[in-house]
């Protein structure tokens, strides 16, 4: 069972860019209708309404699957309608959220993939668009609209500095079109 909780704690050390610190020394809390272990290939997997907790970091799930390989690194795959994320960003009164039909991250590369559907928010910017992707070593996102085969766009909202005006949501229509 500890090799859970250790699992579950790498999983959540991915969660975005600048974080709540204080976050990682607290204790993880997780529920879910049913729990699988296998201690002998170091992996759980929770199904069923899962939401886990650690400090400002709350996480709703269908399904989160944790492993962790004979190095040490953790790697996780939420999946769900949607996932959802919501985390206390360090030094502000901010919130950072994120949304998509799945989550994975892998602690070895320190890589964090939301896909379908996928949108990140963090006070009033956003970014949406089918897969998203964040490199936390070099603090490096990129999105992409489309994905196998299906037709998008990426969607971004970004305030001036020292901006404190509301945003508008973006019009559902193609670009250049009210």
């Amino acid at each position: 069972m500890r090799v859970v909780w250790f699992l579950c704690c790498l999983l959540l050390l991915a969660f975005p860019v600048r974080a709540e610190k204080a976050d990682k020394s607290k204790p993880v809390n997780v529920e879910a209708d049913s729990v699988r272990v296998e201690d002998k290939k170091k992996t759980a997997v929770y199904e069923g309404h899962v939401v886990l907790t650690q400090g400002t970091l709350m996480m709703t799930a269908d399904r989160i699957d944790v492993q962790q390989d004979d190095q040490g690194f953790s790697s996780g795959d939420a999946s769900g309608k949607p996932v959802y994320f919501r985390q206390k960003m360090e030094g502000r009164d901010e919130f950072a959220e994120g949304w998509a039909e799945r989550i994975v991250y892998d602690s070895n590369s320190d890589k964090l993939k939301l896909s379908g559907q996928a949108r990140l928010k963090r006070g009033d910017e956003e970014l949406r668009g089918s897969l998203i992707t964040y490199d936390a070593k070099s603090e490096f996102y990129q999105a992409q609209g489309s994905s196998e085969g299906v037709r998008g766009r990426v969607r971004a909202v970004i305030l001036p500095k020292g901006s404190v005006a509301k945003t508008v949501p973006l019009p559902a229509g193609k670009a250049g079109q009210p």
